[in-house]
């Protein structure tokens, strides 16, 4: 018997709603009826990711936003918007007000158009950092590649509950008292960072000076990335290891992932030194053009399958609570690319693979 969608019960309506994952087809379900409505609305609305979406898309959604009360259904919000100069106040007039009726918003990106960057780039940074300073909302998580520091300076002060940042600079980090629950950072520039912060995951530049002023401010980290785009053999992959030993010995998750490198190189690393990661768990490690790596003169060539295993089972038998050794070698145009994984029984085993998806964004803002 055909039963009329208003006569539908709501948990049916929920069950329904929640097996559906594009945002078309929940748009669609919402004109059904009322009670299919509430429910299409609330997941429609809850994460709203309008990344790479033309301004008319962003000028539909701040448009619902002032005119209806769903503005209280989005937790997360991700957003592209144009550069300065490209920008009309209108329209970042609108977009502010359709912010400050988001009260209850606790995940916030916000990103500058990707073309406009590589093509002005500081200065098509976003200037207009009154659309966020005086918002309602306590964000937990806010990735910011739009405005600069200084035009968001009451933003800062007003974020009190805020756990996850991803940034270009910190320069608002200088005081110590700015979102005091902060605990995951992804930075470049590390030098601003002020004493005494309860940091656990930091991604950063691969570079002795970060790593220093890291030590410095914080003694929880369980979780480190570095990413180095261009050469420095004056701080290699090995010092930055040993660096990081020293001063990190309670760290359970290290990854080191290079991006750009076109200089062939060798890198070396003591048993001394790894034996200092006494909780070790997992260890990415990435590399460009090294031909060989050397752990207390055993050499591990970077260009055979059995020169990655062997370099990997190299760290799991210097780090007693090391669980996963994940290793990937570009060298000459070929990549290769090794896991080794040590069992409940303490068996050390290896998988052979030739992708390693390890991207910083998702390790910090995911967990």
């Amino acid at each position: 018997m055909f039963l009329p969608s208003s006569r539908i019960p709501a948990e049916i309506w929920v069950t329904i709603c929640s097996e559906v994952h594009d945002s078309a087809s929940l748009a669609s379900l919402c004109r059904i009826s009322r009670s299919c409505r509430a429910e299409a609305q609330r997941i429609l609305y809850h994460s709203v990711d309008l990344r790479d979406r033309p301004m008319r898309a962003i000028q539909l959604w701040a448009r619902t936003m002032i005119g209806t009360p769903l503005a209280e259904r989005v937790y997360a919000l991700a957003l592209s918007l144009p550069g300065t100069l490209e920008f009309d106040v209108s329209h970042a007039t609108k977009i502010g007000r359709a912010l400050a009726k988001c009260v209850n918003l606790k995940e916030l990106r916000i990103v500058s158009d990707e073309e406009l960057i590589e093509t002005a780039g500081d200065a098509q940074y976003g200037v207009h950092g009154w659309l966020i300073n005086n918002c309602p909302f306590r964000l937990t998580k806010f990735e910011n590649f739009h405005f600069e520091d200084r035009r968001i300076a009451e933003f800062w002060k007003n974020q009190t509950e805020l756990q996850v940042l991803l940034t270009r600079t910190c320069s608002f980090l200088r005081d110590p008292v700015v979102l005091p629950q902060l605990n995951a950072l992804e930075a470049a520039d590390l030098l601003d960072l002020s004493e005494g912060r309860s940091l656990q995951r930091v991604s950063t530049r691969l570079d002795d000076t970060n790593l220093r002023r890291l030590a410095r401010c914080t003694t929880n980290l369980t979780t480190l990335y570095l990413s180095r785009d261009s050469v420095d053999r004056w701080f290699s992959i090995g010092d930055a290891i040993a660096t990081v030993a020293g001063c990190f010995p309670d760290l359970i998750h290290f990854a080191i992932v290079e991006k750009q490198d076109d200089v062939p190189s060798r890198e070396e690393v003591s048993n001394t030194t790894l034996q200092q990661f006494l909780k070790l768990e997992t260890l990415v490690l990435q590399v460009l053009n090294i031909s060989c790596f050397d752990i207390d003169g055993a050499t591990h060539e970077m260009n055979t399958a059995a020169g990655l295993y062997g370099l990997g089972n190299g760290f799991m038998m210097a780090c007693p609570a090391l669980r996963r050794a994940t290793i990937r070698a570009e060298v000459g145009g070929q990549v290769l690319a090794s896991m080794v994984t040590r069992s409940q029984g303490g068996e050390i085993y290896e998988g052979s693979q030739t992708v390693v998806d390890f991207d910083t964004s998702c390790m910090l803002w995911n967990q």
